[in-house]
């Protein structure tokens, strides 16, 4: 393979750094579309809609405050969508650098360079700290097998206009190519490594989740399941209190729930960033909700009884924080009972 970029070298360690505290990090979905329909993504098969919202900046500033007061080291601009559709994505980066933490995106990278490379470029100049490109195959056939709607002709030219970015110090993004790995496409991955070599950009194999052959459900499917699993569930409200029993994290905890928190476009906090965003497991705008509950009412939320993802062992701190957030929520139904009853 020829050189894509003559004389790139190796990168400077800099561009090389992993994520810090991987785990720890809160999702927020600047826009509310993708541009590819990938049978293993709840937005790919339309159980998670496109639509037109965009995420204001006031309300986004609004976000990030508060959750670098609940101590979260990282923000992904990402969940269910394609962050570079967001053509003022270069706006929001520096927010979230000026309040002290890093800065995620992960990307398809599927979009038409003459008219999306100014876009990526300026968003990665502007401050993003880690960036992920997701592919699941190095040739056409095999990649749109899962990345339906993309091309990989595309991902491969973006991907040398970043290089570039970084060869010439203007991009201090740390970039990294994610291949996604199923049964059908390991051979593939000898071709992105010496396409990533040439280009200065590593790759990070990981096993992919799902089987593109057996898509996941579409919206009509995805209601109905949501209908099966909550029947007969009673979904917690924050007004009143939440059994002791649904609390439990002595042993165990979800860290989907623990670790993270996932937001729409409008600025609502969901269950998790596992499955689509539904009335069902909408837990209520995230500003206007105390950290306290916002925690008690995802950890006890119905839904989760059923979950098939693996739970991790509970450490002193997780142990704690439930604890003090039940004592808080308790303080806070009693402050407004106190209230109400002296009106």
């Amino acid at each position: 393979m020829e050189n894509l970029i003559p004389n790139i070298g190796q990168l400077k360690p800099l561009h090389m750094r992993s994520p810090r505290h991987g785990d720890l990090h809160v999702d927020i979905d600047l826009i509310d579309r993708c541009n590819l329909q990938c049978p293993t993504c709840w937005r790919g098969t339309g159980a998670q809609t496109n639509t037109t919202s965009t995420m204001p900046l006031d309300k986004f500033r609004e976000i990030v405050a508060k959750v670098k007061a609940e101590g979260y080291p990282n923000v992904a601009l990402i969940n269910w969508t394609e962050p570079f559709l967001c053509r003022d994505l270069h706006e929001y980066v520096p927010i979230v650098n000026e309040a002290g933490m890093d800065c995620w995106l992960s990307s398809n990278l599927s979009l038409q360079p003459k008219i999306y490379i100014p876009t990526i470029i300026s968003a990665l100049e502007s401050g993003v700290d880690i960036l992920f490109i997701s592919v699941s195959g190095f040739t056409q056939a095999v990649y749109e097998i899962n990345h339906v709607g993309g091309r990989v002709d595309w991902i491969k030219e973006n991907l040398v206009a970043i290089a570039a970015g970084v060869q010439a110090g203007r991009i201090k993004t740390g970039v990294w190519i994610r291949y996604l790995e199923f049964p059908y496409n390991t051979h593939e991955v000898p071709l992105w490594r010496e396409f990533g070599e040439q280009i200065g950009i590593p790759i990070d194999v990981v096993p992919a989740h799902g089987d593109p052959k057996s898509p996941l459900l579409s919206y009509d499917g995805y209601q109905q399941h949501l209908k099966d699993r909550l029947t007969g569930m009673n979904t917690p409200n924050p007004n009143d209190e939440i059994p002791m029993e649904r609390l439990d994290v002595s042993r165990k905890i979800c860290g989907l729930v623990a670790d993270r928190v996932a937001i729409d476009a409008k600025g609502d906090a969901y269950l998790c960033c596992a499955y689509p965003n539904f009335e069902e497991t909408k837990i209520g705008a995230y500003t206007d909700m105390s950290e306290h509950d916002l925690l008690l009412l995802r950890i006890a939320h119905p839904f989760c009884d059923t979950c098939e993802i693996p739970l991790r062992d509970s450490t002193d701190g997780d142990r704690k924080r439930v604890a003090d957030a039940i004592e808080e929520s308790r303080k806070h139904r009693l402050e407004k009972s106190t209230a109400a009853a002296a009106t």
